[in-house]
């Protein structure tokens, strides 16, 4: 009767570990699943507060120009981030709307937009009304220039609470996961005192010790079975998490450009009266909305496979990956006057996952143009070739450089960024680098500042 009652004890306590230990990977999962939420949560939000702020800075660019021209062309931008603007407060704020701490921050942001949107709506009916003079003058008060620095600061602060709010989120899964594995660990230690104090207790019954050993050997198989499955599925879920998180950053830095460049040819096609340049504007508008779809296509295809990513490659020619980003920004080559020479004779071809290649040449491209010396325009030049059994592409520009003694163990960082202007965000060196890791390659900068900067990528 009590060898029966200790079997029972250790039946009880096996089924009780399996529940709890089932209960913990739900948990786990739920918790997975509300991180996964957040992350796309924090990056709408932000990308939403960057442009709240690139639609002010649209509003006081156009007013700046038609104050200082005359020309009335200039209200443009004005006129259309006016428009834009109260839509995006509202999508800014909907998304925070839970939080109480950012609807105060949101609140007082309010306030400085309407003080900074009232002073450009002011000085433009000055100067339309009394003369440029006393609309300069009245610029001169540092009015909307003390509004502008508030909303800077307020929107750093927004990006700053969400960041935090993210890590710190990050960091409590992380001590869910360390605790469901302790747990696990000590369920082991447990169920194996009660196996030895059962065992003691019945050790004059032979068959029963028999019977006993066969019942705690399927149990503890059943266990460490079980304990494995909760340690893959976590280490699955952890690198799922991370996965996203990756994708997140590549879907809104690959698709923000060619969006920007469709918006550019937009700008240029209503503006323009040439009928034969309309309709060359409206052809690259077509290439470039194609180009976007497939792009969004092959990203939505990486999510769905990014287990699989490496054995996902294919035969691509570097010609044609390049011909295709080149259509997409054909706005920005235009506008800044950049050009690009290219050489792809030694090595035309590489196999290599599509989506990885297009947005390492397209990031360093764009960057290329982004960071363009103020001097002259920029000037691009790409260079494959092959050493041995290695594929190696070279990107060099003439652009602003770094100073890689003080910045070199930093370049690669997310969001690290080495140069002023609006569009830097600081995560297209981070998502580049990570990719050419992630296939087994590398990859080398050489810079000046002043004079340019080249970048070595060895595929493999």
């Amino acid at each position: 009767m009590k060898n029966q009652r200790y079997i029972y004890y250790l039946i009880g306590t096996t089924l009780l570990l399996v529940i709890i230990n089932t209960i913990f990977y739900l948990v786990q999962e739920s918790q997975n699943e509300k991180n996964y939420l957040l992350t796309i949560k924090t990056t709408q939000i932000i990308e939403t507060a960057n442009s709240l702020l690139a639609d002010i800075k649209d509003a006081e660019t156009g007013q700046r120009g038609y104050l200082l021209t005359d020309n009335i062309s200039y209200l443009a931008p004005y006129q259309e981030a006016e428009k834009r603007l109260d839509k995006t407060f509202n999508a800014l704020y909907l998304l925070v709307i839970h939080n109480q701490s950012q609807l105060n921050t949101l609140r007082e942001l309010k306030k400085w937009i309407r003080i900074k949107r009232d002073e450009l709506a002011l000085t433009i009916k000055l100067h339309d009304k009394q003369g440029g003079k006393l609309a300069l003058n009245r610029i001169n008060t540092d009015v909307g220039k003390n509004a502008m620095e508030q909303i800077k600061m307020l929107i750093k602060q927004l990006e700053r609470e969400e960041k935090f709010r993210l890590i710190s989120y990050n960091e409590s899964f992380n001590r869910l996961n360390a605790r469901i594995q302790v747990f696990a660990i000590a369920g082991s230690y447990i169920l194996l005192v009660i196996i030895i104090m059962a065992l003691i207790t019945i050790i004059q019954n032979r068959e029963q010790i028999v019977t006993l050993f066969r019942q705690v050997d399927d149990k503890n198989k059943q266990l460490e079975h079980q304990k494995n499955e909760l340690q893959t599925l976590s280490r699955g879920l952890i690198k799922q998490n991370s996965e996203l998180e990756r994708f997140a950053y590549v879907a809104s830095h690959d698709l923000r450009s060619p969006g920007i460049n469709l918006s550019s040819l937009l700008q240029l096609y209503e503006t323009s009266f040439d009928q034969e340049e309309k309709k060359e504007l409206f052809q690259a508008i077509k290439e470039v909305s194609s180009n976007l779809l497939v792009k969004m296509d092959d990203l939505i295809e990486m999510l769905r496979n990014s287990s699989e990513l490496t054995e996902a490659r294919e035969n691509l020619s570097f010609e044609e990956v390049y011909t295709k980003i080149l259509k997409n920004y054909s706005a920005e080559v235009k506008r800044t006057g950049a050009t690009i020479d290219y050489d792809f004779s030694e090595a035309p071809a590489i196999i290599y996952p599509k989506p990885y290649l297009e947005s390492i040449m397209q990031n360093l491209i764009t960057n290329a143009i982004k960071y363009g010396h103020p001097d002259r325009p920029p000037h691009i030049s790409i260079r494959t070739y092959q050493e041995e059994d290695k594929i190696f592409m070279t990107v060099q520009d003439n652009g602003q450089g770094i100073d890689l003694k003080k910045y070199g163990n930093q370049l690669f960082g997310i969001y690290r960024t080495f140069h002023g202007g609006k569009d830097s965000r600081g995560i297209g060196l981070y998502i580049t680098k990570a990719q050419i890791i992630a296939m087994g390659g590398s990859i080398e900068v050489e810079s000046t500042p002043g004079e340019g900067t080249t970048f070595i990528i060895c595929f493999y």
